[in-house]
């Protein structure tokens, strides 16, 4: 009796589980599991992928791959000449290692190297000098009547504030690095001292930059402009014995000059007439070739199968860093990517189709500036008109910190389904209701909310040309963007539920009868200056 009480049970439990899907759908619904989208990431975060970094081989192999699945569930091909891929060009934009900092005092000189000592954003080709004045912290304030003395000088800043907020933590804001609230309008650069006072070495604050994307070579789509974000002074992070050689050139040390920067908010900027610092920047360029992946799953009605629902996510990531070591990137996006790949199996053996076609669309460059997300929507495979609504899973395998501590069960933030068209949310609230009935957690739909998530995934290109979309993410966590970033620490139990509600969301929006309406709450698509990113 004991015995059959517990085969009946999980049996009951699992029909209670699908009893609100519709029954046309529930062969699909149920299909999507753990053990398959283990078996996806294993491979797309594996070590022979070299971080899927975007147009070098190991994203090549990792769209190889999400191609192969498609054409084994019998997707049609949407992509160039007859295949999955749609090839788009990239200009990688380098600082070259021929690029010096040196360090003059009457005679004397001393030159410093890229990455040794000194690190920045690709550049522009320049070439400038000023003598130097060290300005303190990033929250420093300059005396009113000392301000004018900057103009035309190098500005030597220590990285963080006066507090101790140092410029070392994972996925720091490139904007607090470059910005850092100071506007020392008319000087020709700033170095910026990386702190090693702590635990962190110079080349291990290297790496942590790197992971944020600093020191690296810039993507930009092939003929988009060049001159973005290349205004304004040169900004480099700088190691401290670079910063050292320069205040000891005018008598101090970096010990002294940072002792004195924290001993007053009010800081009279120290003026090393007698230094000067000169910059030769140089880059380097290169056009590659990138992909995305996409295929078609055709719908059922005669007419609303010209029109398709989106699924999308990025498959790249960051590649390799300072020192070989590979960013796997199983949560940041390799969780998204196999979950659109089991999606995509999953509707395929439903034995019913929806009435609007599906489109599975993997991306890569959304670690550069949602570059091939942008591509597809310049040159989409179904006009964008007949474009329903995007799903975007972008980092769903992981618990973060808020939700760990409060012990939840499966939950998703859910960003911008009300942004554009009420109706998409209602839909996908309802599909979620009698489904899973995870938790939807909205913090992030906020217009505030200082992380912006909203205008930092693949979705938010479908959203700037006014398609609802509605993107799915579970939060950050200790290592995103860091190399550990691995697969041994994916929650695919909870991807299933999150993939589950997001099958039946897809379903029911793909059965509307005509588009969504678009009478969103939210900023919708309005184009900013804060996409990407990450």
């Amino acid at each position: 009796m004991k015995f059959a009480g517990l085969i009946f049970f999980p049996i009951a439990f699992a029909l209670a589980q699908v009893s609100g899907v519709a029954p046309d759908a529930r062969t699909g619904f149920q299909s999507i599991n753990a053990d398959d989208l283990r078996s996806y990431l294993t491979y797309l975060a594996s070590d022979a992928l070299q971080g899927r970094e975007t147009s070098y081989p190991g994203e090549k192999l990792a769209a190889a791959f999400i191609a192969g699945n498609f054409k084994t569930f019998g997707l049609r091909p949407m992509g160039d000449d007859g295949t999955y891929l749609q090839h788009y060009s990239v200009e990688l934009v380098g600082v070259s290692d021929s690029t010096t900092i040196s360090v003059r005092n009457g005679g004397a000189e001393e030159r410093f190297r890229w990455t040794d000592d000194f690190i920045a954003l690709a550049g522009r080709d320049t070439s400038v000098s000023g003598r130097v004045a060290c300005v303190g912290y990033m929250d420093s304030k300059t005396p009113p009547e000392a301000r004018a003395g900057l103009a035309g000088r190098v500005i030597l800043v220590f990285s963080g504030s006066r507090a101790g907020t140092l410029l070392r933590a994972p996925g720091v804001s490139l904007r607090r690095i470059f910005g850092g609230g100071r506007r020392d309008s008319g000087t020709v650069a700033r170095l910026i001292v990386a702190d090693d006072t702590g635990a962190s070495s110079y080349p291990m604050i290297v790496s942590q930059m790197f992971s944020a994307g600093i020191g690296r070579p810039r993507m930009v789509l092939k003929g988009e402009s060049q001159s973005a974000g290349r205004s304004g002074p040169l900004t480099f992070i700088v190691s401290p014995a670079l910063a050292g050689a320069i205040l000891r050139s005018a008598g101090s040390s970096l010990e002294e000059a940072r002792r004195r920067a924290s001993a007053d908010s009010l800081f009279s900027p120290m003026m090393m007439d007698q230094v000067t610092v000169a910059l030769d920047e140089k880059t380097v360029r290169e056009v590659r070739r990138a992909e995305n992946v996409v295929g078609l799953l055709e719908g059922s009605d005669p007419v609303m199968k010209n029109d398709v629902v989106v699924f999308s996510a990025h498959f790249d990531h960051l590649g390799r860093g300072v020192g070989g070591a590979i960013y796997h990137g199983a949560d940041d996006n390799g969780s998204g990517t196999a979950m659109v790949i089991d999606l995509a199996r999953a509707f395929e053996k439903n034995p019913v189709r929806p009435r609007c076609s599906l489109l599975f669309l993997t991306v890569s460059g959304e670690e550069k500036g949602l570059l091939g997300s942008a591509y597809y929507t310049s040159h989409p495979v179904v006009p964008l008109e007949n474009t329903v609504a995007d799903f975007n899973t972008d980092m769903i395998g992981r618990v973060d910190s808020v939700h760990q501590a409060s012990g939840a069960g499966p939950y998703t933030y859910l960003i911008g389904s009300d942004k554009i068209s009420t109706e998409l949310d209602s839909i996908l609230r309802a599909a979620n209701r009698e489904s899973n009935n995870i938790a939807l957690d909205y913090t992030y739909n906020d217009e505030q909310d200082p992380n912006q998530f909203y205008r930092r995934s693949d979705h938010y290109n479908f959203a700037k040309h006014g398609v609802p979309i509605a993107f799915f993410f579970t939060g950050v966590h200790a290592d995103y963007h860091q190399p550990t970033d691995t697969i041994d620490k994916i929650l695919f139990d909870r991807i299933v539920k999150i993939g589950q509600v997001v099958y039946y969301a897809g379903w029911k929006t793909a059965n509307v009868h005509g588009m969504l309406r678009k009478d969103g709450t939210g900023s919708g698509y309005r184009e900013t200056s804060s996409s990407r990113g990450d």
